[in-house]
């Protein structure tokens, strides 16, 4: 950037925690929350159950897709209508919607088998996405625009709150299951989520004039580092969303309750939200986040070779090693999520695009759509690798995909830094935009 443009960034004031700023966050965690327990509610019950319904795995791992195909195709979108919708109107009625589909999704357990029962199941977390991925977007929308100078720890809380939710909600739907079959998991979240938007009406207002959008979207993805974060956001969410789909199936071998299969999902929910505001403080201090993103995909890989385990590796299928991977996983997506989503947003003001919600509404529906891809064709493919191929050979699979993106991030890196060795000092600053 220009030496103006430096100036400008440097002197910008730090933030300062108002008590409107405080209740942003709170309403953001409480929302956070409850939409991450209800996303990974689904994965210690839902596949038994469809399979009692006479569904294959390729058809339930499209259930699990749809619910992101609906946020991918959706969050650009309001990432656009943001200005005019405003977040607050979008987190509101965002999680309203998320809440009744909720509840209308625990009456599945009477629908008739087969294709009636699918259909049902992705017609109801199609219009589910919808409602989320209002919330989200609008979510790191207002983080990034009220909090910029404490980004990384900003989105570390949200994630922190998303991940705790993603944590207690297998167990809670194991328990759930165990009392009172299928729909009392459902039931029970719905109406926490309907509770969360009596919460956020307190809580958070939104009543301010927001500018016109004025940026280009053609200027904003002409730049390799944005495009690598996208990239990078979209493939650790096809990770967690292959997890989810398919780790159920592959450790009944074990003969586990649906409490100690919840157990094990929570493992790298926990140590995500543990590891959360590590990532986002360190991510603020180093030069560049996005070698905190090449190091958590170096942890998925490692969690993919060993967790199958994939076939080159002649070991057995063993419940430590699934322990272990689901550690990584853990830290991983905590930092690639955070990591992404920090550099994301800095990178982009400090190329010059202007800060404010409008700026901001956009670069978080295409960083929110990349994930949402990513964890729509994780499930989807996983599913169908599966029926093809075993959990094996799907894994492998999933560990080529890792590579290649963590490859072209480290390579990036090292472009970077064998330009900066090359760069005389007094061009440094100029070079770096």
């Amino acid at each position: 950037m220009s030496s103006e443009m430096a100036e400008k960034v440097e002197s910008k004031p730090k933030t300062v925690l108002t008590a409107k700023k405080v209740k942003i966050l709170l309403a953001v965690a409480y929302g956070n929350l409850f939409l991450g327990s209800c996303y990974s509610l689904m994965a210690p019950i839902y596949p038994a159950e469809a399979e009692k319904k006479q569904a294959s795995a390729t058809a339930y791992g499209l259930v699990f897709g749809v619910y992101q195909l609906g946020m991918f195709l959706s969050a650009p979108l309001y990432g656009k209508l943001i200005i005019v919708l405003k977040p607050g109107f979008l987190m509101k009625t965002g999680m309203l919607v998320s809440g009744l589909c909720a509840i209308l999704f625990s009456f599945l357990d009477y629908a008739p088998p087969g294709t009636p029962f699918i259909a049902l199941s992705i017609v109801i977390r199609g219009v589910d996405a919808l409602g989320a991925s209002a919330f989200l977007t609008a979510s790191y929308t207002t983080i990034g625009c009220e909090l910029p100078d404490v980004i990384g720890r900003a989105m570390s809380i949200v994630e922190t709150a998303f991940s705790v939710g993603l944590a207690i909600g297998p167990v809670i739907g194991g328990i759930l299951y165990e009392l009172g079959g299928f729909s009392l998991p459902f039931l029970v979240v719905g109406v926490l989520l309907l509770s969360g938007t009596i919460v956020n009406c307190f809580l958070f207002t939104d009543t301010d004039d927001i500018p016109p959008q004025s940026i280009s979207l053609r200027k904003l993805l002409a730049n390799i580092d944005f495009l690598i974060d996208i990239m990078a956001i979209s493939v650790c969410f096809a990770m967690l969303g292959f997890n989810e789909a398919t780790l159920e199936p592959h450790i009944r071998q074990f003969k586990l309750t649906p409490t100690v299969i919840g157990g094990i999902f929570l493992i790298s929910g926990v140590v995500d939200a543990v590891s959360a505001p590590i990532w986002g403080y360190v991510s603020e201090k180093v030069p560049n986040a996005q070698a905190l993103t090449f190091l958590g995909g170096i942890l998925f890989i490692i969690c993919f070779l060993i967790v199958g385990p994939v076939p080159f590796f002649h070991f057995p299928t063993s419940l430590t090693w699934v322990i272990v991977g689901q550690v990584l996983l853990g830290l991983g997506m905590a930092a690639q999520i955070i990591c992404s989503l920090t550099h994301g947003m800095k990178h982009t003001v400090e190329r010059g695009f202007p800060d404010e919600v409008g700026t901001y509404g956009l670069i978080s529906g295409l960083l929110f759509s990349s994930a949402c891809f990513g964890a729509f064709v994780g499930p989807s493919i996983g599913g169908i690798l599966i029926d093809q191929a075993g959990y094996r050979y799907a894994t492998f699979v999933v560990v080529l995909v890792e590579s290649i993106m963590t490859g072209i991030c480290g390579l990036r890196l090292l472009y970077r830094l064998i330009r900066k060795l090359r760069t005389p000092p007094d061009q440094k600053s100029i070079d770096s935009a």
